[in-house]
């Protein structure tokens, strides 16, 4: 007799891609499949982005299409559905549930709309309330748009939704949202954890619009029978578990779940998470508030810039002919080249996070010592990929460092994504920040994280740190001392001269 296999599906909206994972009862990411979706440039100079949101839905739905096909020869369970999403991203309906704008992460729109956010509020008042800035990049200012330069539209709008809502709102009919969903869209009162009175008021905005918050890890419906039948799900009421933020259910398939755990995000930016069990704002008014997935803990959120992007950028520039894996290479280059790069450094984004000063005009720069005798040599591409992981490792300790001040004592220290499947990138982290880093085996932990919501929604579990106690395996990375010397004097000199290029 042939045993049937409980899976969960995983429905995650990176920057660029929609991933679907297949993961077992037991949290192992039994298949996987993703495709790019199509994003669309509203104007000539790139500020204005939507979403194709036809093709991001197809994109959804024929990937889980495409694992179910995979998976046909075996009796497959689907127990739940969970989904995450880029956190920033944020689409409006009409009553007819039509889409207005799907707005991802890096549409900035709103800089033509700022202006009328610090007309009603100063920076410290609107931070103090929402635990973010800055005003251009958030739903507010999006919305604000539409409502000064599309009235008509503006009018129209009937549900102001995140990526991740719009995702179950397809998926089940049912519109809420959650507090780590809606504390990225600058609308809502960290503190109080709801929709903030106070900016819908002075806004005259319509509260309506906005979804019923609900609980992280709850059942918020069933798959749409329709759905069930599109998708040749022989299976009735399957439950769909809201989850959230991609960014925290990425901490939690890493194990952050704790008060004083750092979790580590390494994507196509690199945020850096601390939880806490009180809110608190940054009295600076630079590093972020947001709500966790798990209730009542939060996050203090910095974050190092384009660190992915930066890798991938070198990879493009550097080893585009290149005829091995990429990576690989620059693993090699990793083990071959010691601390410091031979006087080599890479000045290219990831610093300390540092809002404020958006403004200026930033200039992506090697610094070398040229050859002045015939015995020296100029780096080869061994000294430049080093420098550039060594820029993204000290923008992640400066921010590391920082948060180290909202806490008496860091419990433990996690890294997830994408450069986490570097062992030579992790053992160089672990002695930048000389200090003890546990990677999951699963790297893609958005996908874990979603599963461990799933089953704490459906009554599996009590609480995130039984699951990660009973079913999560790390590989520990524990600095070296003589390393971690090398990579402390490294560092002051890279802080140095990033002071004089600062002042260029």
């Amino acid at each position: 007799m042939t045993v049937s296999k409980n899976i969960i599906i995983t429905i995650d909206v990176s920057t660029y891609n929609v991933k679907v994972g297949f993961v077992n009862e037991d949290l192992k990411l039994d298949s996987y499949f993703n495709k790019p979706f199509s994003l669309i440039n509203d104007d000539p100079d790139g500020f204005a982005k939507s979403i194709d949101m036809e093709d991001l839905w197809n994109k959804i739905t024929s990937s889980i299409t495409y694992l179910l096909e995979k998976h046909k020869s075996e009796a497959v369970n689907i127990i739940g559905i969970s989904s995450c999403a880029q956190r920033i991203a944020c689409v409006f309906l009409d009553k007819q549930d039509k889409i207005i704008l799907g707005s991802p992460n890096d549409d900035i729109r709103g800089i033509d709309s700022a202006y009328l956010i610090e007309d009603e509020f100063t920076e410290e008042d609107l931070f103090k309330i929402t635990g973010h800035s800055p005003t251009l990049l958030f739903g507010l200012a999006r919305l604000l748009w539409i409502k000064e330069e599309q009235e008509e539209l503006y009018e129209k709008i009937d549900k102001f939704l995140s990526l991740d809502d719009w995702i179950v709102y397809r998926l089940t009919g049912n519109c809420v949202s959650d507090s780590s969903s809606a504390s990225d869209s600058q609308m809502f009162d960290v503190i109080r954890g709801k929709w903030s009175s106070e900016i819908i008021e002075a806004f005259d905005l319509n509260p309506e619009i906005f979804p019923d918050i609900v609980d992280t890890s709850s059942i918020v419906g069933c798959l749409k029978s329709k759905l069930s039948k599109q998708l040749n799900l022989k299976q009735k009421e399957i439950p769909v578990i809201k989850t959230g933020g991609d960014t925290q259910a990425s901490l939690i398939g890493m194990g952050v779940v704790e008060p004083g755990d750092i979790g580590i995000t390494l994507g196509t930016t690199a945020p850096i998470h601390l939880v806490i069990n009180k809110p608190k704002i940054d009295s600076n008014l630079n590093f972020w508030t947001t709500h966790h997935s798990i209730k009542g803990n939060y996050l203090i959120e910095a974050n190092t810039g384009k660190t992915g992007k930066t890798y991938d950028w070198f990879k493009d520039a550097f080893l585009e002919d290149a005829s091995e894996n990429q990576d690989l290479i620059i693993e090699t280059y990793l083990k071959k080249v010691e601390p410091g790069a031979d006087s080599t450094f890479a000045f290219l984004g990831p610093q300390l996070m540092d809002f404020k000063n958006q403004t200026d005009i930033k200039r992506g720069v090697f610094i070398f010592q040229p050859p002045s005798t015939i015995l020296e040599e100029l780096p080869k591409k061994e000294n430049f990929a080093k420098a550039v992981i060594e820029n993204i490792g000290f923008g992640i300790y400066e921010n590391y460092q920082a948060l180290k001040n909202f806490i008496n004592k860091i419990n433990k220290t996690f890294c997830a994504g994408g450069m986490a499947k570097s062992k030579e990138f992790c053992k160089i982290l672990t002695n930048i920040l000389n200090t003890e880093i546990s990677v999951p085996q699963c790297k893609d932990s958005a996908f874990i994280g979603m599963a461990m919501n799933t089953l704490i929604g459906l009554k599996y579990y009590s609480d995130h740190k039984s699951i990660v106690n009973k079913l999560l395996k790390f590989d520990k990375y524990l600095p070296e001392p003589s390393l971690s010397k090398k990579y402390k004097n490294v560092y002051i000199e890279w802080k140095n001269l990033k002071k004089k290029l600062d002042d260029l």
